[in-house]
């Protein structure tokens, strides 16, 4: 005759369980919204879209849990662990299932693939872990007057768990081993802990059957979509790949066809598919960026340029620019990974004076004087705001020594007639005390790159004559000139840490950039390129 199961947990299995649920809820929601980048960017609505699913799925889980304990079939402990081993396999796969089911949702559009990919692959994970709570209130709470106690514990315990994993995982593990790999061993390991505690607690019968099955499904969590070099009919290679907490970097070697009709290798950067980088594959010191060749010539003109902070590095084309005529360059960046490839892939020069830290927090915290500081962070759809406000620019004016200069770049940017973004960051650098000049290294009236220079008095002459170069030709410095008439002027601000208007002001700006990255995204997959 069959042994009776155990139908209860000790208070401290059940403690473990509620501490690991409350982390693991934080970590798959921080791996769902960088899922997200690659595909659908990491503007302010794709973390909204993240927050807003992870606040369904955790009301579904406490409603359906709590629920589910007024039916006699959960009443027993050993179903929370079930739940839990149930919701750590839906962790594990979430990096191949995430990564499929984009690829289909890509074609959508915007917010419907936004919302249709996170309800597919974020929601049911967190679901089940927000079942759990409820489940275990119920089995630690003896008496009635009890419940509000038993109840904060258990809550306080889960959100003690999911403040030492974000911690964990948010600066340690996540930015050395990725995004996928470190959910994917997190859900194997919840896994594995939840049919223990079953077997231990001899609340499983068929253990055999069981552990093979969880065997396969660790299995195929492990084969994870990985990106693959493109076909030899592509004309694309893909050298390098990288994810972390700060996205998904790539490098590309890609063969082009010139105006000329010829052909030429070139290797892009690209940070969550989004262009940062472009350079000859053969020479990768020399930038195919409009704004870096013209940066270039203008470099020639500013008077005081010997001791310059660099804040975005962007793979180092700019760093290249000034470390062939200037020693004393201090260069901030954000992301590791982007420095490490700049030296390996981008011709950019080892340096010790450089800092991997954000770079308002550089600027707020540096006792150091400049002659030139460059802000080059302005490109794609993750714009830094907290870089552009009056006061981070009032810093910089503080910053730098007399007769210095400070250059903003603002890349690829379209319809300059609706964009209300370039004239509140020329307002605001005036507000700062700035005198400020325009230009458009491309000379197009509607779109193009804008380069910022701004000093407390006059630098250079508008009849300078700026040389040809790569991508430029060259002329009076006058037809690069912008106007602020060229721009929407009317729906301009001056921005502050407590008004920033920056991600409405781009809101558009993200949306076409991502469109269109989107689009060659689906093409690719389309035709098995991807």
């Amino acid at each position: 005759m069959a042994k009776p199961m155990i139908t209860t947990l000790s208070y401290k299995q059940l403690y473990l369980v509620s501490f690991i649920e409350g982390g693991v809820v934080m970590v798959t929601e921080i791996a769902g919204a960088k899922m997200l980048t690659p595909y659908f960017g990491a503007s302010l609505y794709s973390w909204a879209s993240t927050l807003s699913i992870t606040l369904l799925a955790l009301m579904s889980g406490y409603y359906y849990g709590g629920y589910a304990t007024t039916k006699p079939w959960y009443n027993s402990a050993d179903k929370i662990l079930w739940v839990f081993l149930i919701s750590g396999l839906s962790v594990a796969i979430m990096p191949m299932l995430g990564s499929f089911i984009m690829l289909k949702t890509i074609a959508f559009s915007f917010f419907t693939g936004l919302i249709v990919s996170q309800l597919l692959f974020l929601f049911i994970p967190i679901f089940l872990m927000g079942m759990i709570s409820p489940m275990i209130i119920f089995q630690v709470t003896k008496k009635a007057e009890l419940s509000g106690r038993s109840a904060g514990n258990i809550y306080a315990i889960s959100t003690s768990g999911g403040i030492l994993f974000t911690m964990c995982f948010g600066f340690l593990i996540i930015p050395g081993y990725g995004i996928s790999l470190p959910v994917r061993v997190l859900g194997i390991a919840v896994t594995a802990l939840a049919f223990i505690l079953l077997i231990r607690n001899k609340m499983i019968r068929n253990k055999i059957t069981v552990a093979f099955i969880l065997l396969v499904l660790a299995i195929l969590s492990l084969n994870h979509y990985k990106p693959r070099d493109f076909p030899p009919g592509s004309k694309m290679r893909l050298v390098d790949y990288s994810e972390g907490l700060l996205g998904e970097l790539r490098v590309v070697d890609q063969l082009t066809q010139k105006p000329d009709g010829g052909f030429v290798n070139v290797r892009k950067l690209r940070v969550n598919n989004i262009q940062q980088n472009y350079v000859f594959t053969d020479v990768p010191s020399q930038s195919l960026l409009f704004y870096v060749n013209f940066a270039k010539q203008l470099f020639r003109f500013i008077p005081k340029k010997e001791n310059v902070l660099l804040i975005g590095l962007g793979a180092g084309s700019l760093y290249g620019v000034l470390n062939k005529e200037h020693s004393k360059i201090e260069t901030v960046e954000i992301d590791q990974r982007i420095y490490d490839f700049g030296i390996k892939y981008f011709g950019m020069p080892d340096h010790s004076n450089h800092h991997i830290t954000d770079g308002r927090y550089f600027i707020n915290t540096t006792k150091k004087k400049y002659d030139l500081i460059i802000i080059d962070v302005i490109i794609g759809e993750s714009v830094p705001g907290q870089l552009l406000t009056l006061e981070s620019l009032k810093k910089c004016g503080e910053l730098l020594n007399p007769g210095g200069s400070l250059l903003i770049e603002s890349g690829g940017l379209e319809n300059f007639s609706e964009n209300a973004f370039i004239p509140s960051v020329y307002k605001t650098l005036q507000s700062a005390g700035f005198l400020v000049k325009m230009y458009n290294p491309l000379r197009k009236p509607n779109f193009g790159d804008i380069v910022f220079l701004a000093s407390k008095a006059p630098l250079i002459s508008d009849s300078t004559l700026i040389a040809d170069d790569v991508l430029i030709k060259g002329g009076p410095l006058s037809e690069f000139s912008m106007s602020l008439q060229s721009f929407n002027t009317k729906s301009s601000r001056v921005l502050t840490d407590d008004l920033n208007y920056v991600d409405v002001m781009l809101k558009d700006h993200y949306f076409r950039v991502r469109q269109s990255t989107r689009k060659e995204i689906a093409s690719l997959n389309a035709s098995h390129q991807y």
